[in-house]
């Protein structure tokens, strides 16, 4: 009777944490769950929990404005307790876009794994932004809208900006592209596959007389036991150059010197 009872007590204990994990993935130390009664789902950093509401996230909200970052679209800015926001909505990009624009369906919600995502990252030394929350709204079923907010990385400019504008002229490219590249080799050596690795999903700015380069947008990153196995990170390497010849066709502002003292300053970084 014992081991019986034992045996059908824990099976509806696992199924409820195994919904749990369904609905909200790894939860990472320091946030919080919240529901509201629009159904809406956070994850919240603690100490901001009293700050934010759903609201927050939506774009009806009054209290943000038009940032201007860009990803697939343009982000928000908003101010909560004392701290510069950003809040990205989630686009599905390519083909997709056309057809289902700002709705999804996977779960554990892209924005809940991309946090999570984000802040083990942050726990293993790779520079990216601070994550502050992350919610998502129901359509229908399963279909849901989602939101990421991040803490503003004041200062900073994306790659590509900043070799096309002054900031590349105030630091020289050596500066430049030395940052960039070993922001690159310590992913890969964390052990991160970045997807969408582009020159806007990198940030750069100037700190101590010198330049930091932070990677962001992880929504589709894949994690590895160990560092990227070279092959996968050769792919990645390759995909940036892509994004290169995208954005600069004619090489005008990213040169092939320019690439590869990239190459050079990724593969001779000391490990």
């Amino acid at each position: 009777m014992t081991k019986k009872f034992n045996g059908a007590a824990s099976i509806p204990a696992a199924r409820g944490l195994s919904v749990r994990r369904w609905i909200w993935g790894k939860i990472p130390p320091g946030f919080k769950t919240v529901k509201d009664g629009w159904r809406r789902r956070m994850l919240v950093r603690a100490d901001l929990e009293k700050s934010l509401s759903s609201e927050i996230f939506s774009h009806a909200n009054g209290a943000s404005s038009l940032s201007s970052r860009a990803g697939r679209a343009r982000l928000r800015s908003v101010k909560v307790a004392d701290e510069n926001i950003l809040i990205r909505t989630y686009h599905h990009g390519g083909l997709l876009q056309s057809f289902t624009g700002e709705i999804f369906f996977t779960w554990p919600p892209r924005p809940f794994r991309e946090l999570a995502i984000t802040e083990e990252l942050r726990r293993r030394g790779v520079p990216t932004v601070i994550a502050c929350g992350a919610c998502v709204e129901p359509v229908w079923g399963p279909f849901y809208k989602g939101w990421l907010m991040t803490r503003e990385l004041e200062g900073s400019e994306d790659l590509w900006n900043a070799v096309t504008g002054n900031f590349v002229r105030d630091v020289g490219a050596d500066h430049l592209w030395r940052a960039a590249a070993a922001a690159v080799r310590h992913l890969h050596r964390e052990g991160v596959y970045h997807s969408d690795l582009n020159l806007k999903n990198v940030l750069v700015r100037r700190e101590d007389d010198d330049v930091k380069a932070y990677i962001i947008d992880f929504d589709k990153a894949m994690l590895f036991f160990g560092a990227v196995p070279p092959r996968i990170a050769e792919k990645n390497l390759k995909r940036l150059l892509r994004s290169v010849r995208k954005l600069d066709p004619e090489r005008t502002y990213v040169s092939e010197r320019d690439w590869k003292q990239f190459i050079d300053c990724y593969f001779n970084i000391a490990e």
